[in-house]
This record gives structure tokens, sequence and C-alpha cells, in this order.
């Protein structure tokens, strides 16, 4: 114990319950079996309030993650005593658990820092189970494994605390009958495309946030965690998941020049790649060229993804990007995820190899199909496209479409830069 020091501060506080509540919920759940989640939830919620109460009046211990470790362990141990009559645990430590003999032994076992990575990955799974609705999925993962509040995880995904609540209710009706366990291998690659699509979706959360902030770069590094966990695991490691590594360490390498000191949306072609991170960059390729060398697999979106990240991160400044190349893997892309957004993509990437007037028809055409009905990215994209066009009528007409859709600032003032900046 650090004499003295202390009490963590707002910021310490929430970095050390994100980096351990993920850890501590994986092993307890463990324990206490998934029919138990919300037992697990309160455990560790009751872990980190005594952990608070008791550095904010002895000062911080020297190693904050061994002692919110042993609370939780000495928790579980008091919570499984008191509650053994009324409940039943994990089917295969039941026996272990209901005896003051083994008791104690078997949860020091079950917190052995070995063990509780292994139950990080067979958690991962859990929340992506075929059982669990795929509606639910990202909200489950956010809750347990990001460590997130209910509020933060509305915010996060765009709707209510209510619509948020219910869920996760829906959710851990679900998991009374699942299995804490690793998929067979027989199981293992339809389950991994599932988890690949979760942490997916989460690094996007982050990186392209809707919320009142432009990036959520904490949502990009649980992603990113949890994927890395994937990837240092033999049996889960196949060519996608360190793709997915590759796509997620290039596109965290150029947070710090995404937002300005306003917090606003920095587009793509005015970024400072000085403050691009290189090493974070030599990463990226490292794990792309790691992935092409694996297993021979058709090149998934990726693989695909990553090496437009790839292409990007590559070009010392924006006029001297490889279009031409970006728009070959967008080609390629299209026949393995032909997605509207990948369609407006290759569009806006076909306007810089070709010019605006070629990508103008393209767009048009998105637009008329409807794929997009909710978005105004379609719109300001047109809006750009005839700006840059020298168009200015039909850009104004666009834009104010844009405009009349935006959800947030930041998306307003990137659209008007894109357009009236110019």
């Amino acid at each position: 114990m650090t004499a003295g020091a202390p009490a963590p501060g707002n910021g310490e506080i929430e970095r050390l319950f994100r980096q351990e509540a993920g850890r501590l919920i994986s092993v307890l759940t463990r324990i206490l079996g998934p029919h138990n989640l919300e037992l697990a939830e309160d455990v560790m919620q009751e872990s980190f309030i005594a952990a608070l109460t008791a550095w904010d009046r002895d000062g911080v211990p020297d190693n904050p993650s061994a002692w919110l470790l042993t609370t939780a362990r000495n928790r579980a141990v008091d919570t499984i005593r008191r509650e053994r009559t009324r409940r039943t645990f994990a089917p295969d430590l039941a026996m272990y658990l209901d005896s003051e003999w083994t008791l104690s032994r078997t949860v020091d076992e079950a917190f052995r820092e070995d063990w509780i990575k292994d139950d990080q990955l067979r958690m991962i799974f859990m929340c992506c189970a075929p059982r669990i609705a795929a509606e639910n999925r990202l909200p489950l993962i956010l809750k347990t494994l990001c460590g997130l509040g209910i509020p933060a995880i509305a915010r996060a995904l765009l709707t209510t605390e209510s619509t948020i609540n219910k869920r996760l209710y829906r959710t851990r009706r679900a998991l009374a009958g699942a299995d804490f366990r690793l998929p067979t291998q027989e199981e293992l690659p339809r389950a991994l495309r599932t988890v690949h699509t979760v942490l997916y979706l989460l690094f996007s959360e982050g990186y392209f946030s809707t919320t009142d902030r432009p990036i959520r770069d904490e949502l990009c590094r649980d992603a990113l965690s949890l994927t890395r966990l994937l990837v240092d695991e033999p049996s889960a490691s196949d060519s996608e998941t360190v793709a997915l590594m590759a796509l997620m360490t290039f596109s965290l390498a150029r947070l710090p020049a995404r937002v300005d000191d306003q917090g606003r949306w920095i587009p793509l072609d005015r970024q400072d790649r000085a403050l691009w991170n290189r090493e974070l960059i030599g990463s990226g390729f490292t794990w792309l060229n790691r992935s092409s060398r694996m297993e021979a697999v058709r090149a998934s979106r990726y693989h695909l993804e990553a090496a437009i990240a790839a292409r990007h991160c590559s070009a010392p400044a924006f006029e001297e990007t490889d279009w031409a190349s970006i728009c070959r893997l967008y080609d390629r892309l299209l026949e393995v995820a032909p997605t509207a957004m990948t369609r407006l993509n290759r569009a806006v990437a076909l306007s810089y190899r070709s010019g605006p007037e070629e990508a103008i028809p393209l767009v048009e055409a998105l637009r008329a199909s409807g794929d997009l009905p909710h978005s105004h990215v379609v719109a300001a994209t047109l809006a750009n496209l005839y700006g840059r066009a020298d168009r200015p009528d039909e850009a104004e007409r666009w834009l104010e479409e844009a405009l009349a859709h935006v959800r947030t600032e930041h998306e307003r003032h990137l659209i008007e830069q894109q357009v009236r900046g110019r």
C-alpha cells in the first residue's frame, strides 16, 4: 500500500474499471454460471465500491488490479456461501462450491491469471452465441466485457435506456441454459464469423460515433483488446481474425488526426499526417502480412478493408494516394460484401481517381435505389461531388438536404467543411 497516496481521480477510476471489468465478470461468470450473470455483475460492482472506499481511506495500493482481484475473490466466496441454498452455480464446479473443504481452493484456482484469459475468450463466444439475438450481442459485450453502464450503452447505440434494459433482460433469460465453454472445432468457424462481426461493429461504434462525441476511442481500444485475445489464442487466430486486427490497428493509428481542438471531425484530405501513429501503422502492416501468409482462403472483407486502410496509411499526402489501387480493392470488396456503403465508398474513391463527374451517376443511382433510406451520407456525398465538379447550385441543394438530417453538430461541421470550405 502506498501510504498517503491519493485516491484515483475519475479518469483513472474509469480506466481501471474498463480494464478490469471484463476480466472480473468473465471469471465470476465461470464460477457462478451464465444463468447467474446478474449476480456476477453485482459481485463485480460490490468489489469496485469496496475498492473505492478503501482507497479513499487508506490510499491506493501498489497493484490496484491485484487488489481488485483479491476483493472480488473474497466477495465471490461470501456470495456462494450466502446463496448456495437458493441457487445452483456452474454445473462442473457445483460439487466443489457446495463444500467448505473445497470452496476456497476452487475459487482460488478460478482466479488464476492463466485461467482468466481463457474465461475472457469463453465470455466473448458466449456473448455472440446463436442463442443471443443479433441485436442483443453488442449491448451484452458493452455491458459485460467493456464495463459500460446502461446510459453509456444507450448513447453509443442511439437508443433509450429502457430499450437497452429490455434487451439485456431478454439476453439474461436466453443465457439460462448456456454453456460457458469455447466452441468445438466444428462450431468454431461459424462462431468466429459472428464474433468478428460484433467486434467490427464495436470498433465502428467508437470510430464513427454519432453521439455528442465524434470519436469514442475507448470503444476502439476495447474492440482491439478483445480481438487481440482471439489473435493470441491459436485455435481462434485464423486469417480473418488477424486481418481484422490489422484493420483496427491501421484505423486506430489515425485517430489523433481525426478531431480538431474543438472536438470536431477533420476530413481525410485535411488531416495532419504527422499526427498519425507510425508505430501502429507498422504494426498494421505486420498483421496484414501475417494474415496473407496464413491458411489459403479467399480474401475476406477484413483483408480488403485492411488493404484499403494500408493504402491510405502509405500515402505521404492525400494527393499522393493510390486511388487506382484502392478502386481495384473496392471492386473486390463488392464481390465479398456487396453493401450500399461499399458501393458509396467505391464511388468516392472513383471520384478521386477519375473525377467527380464519373462518380455522380453512381451515387445518384444509389440514392434512387433507396438502399440507404435513413442516412444523410448519400446527400452529403452528392453535395461534395457537385461542389468539386464546380456545380454550386446542385451542391447547395444536396447540402441542404444532408444538413436537414444530421444528428450532431460535429457531423454538420464536417459536411459543411467538405462542401463550403473548399
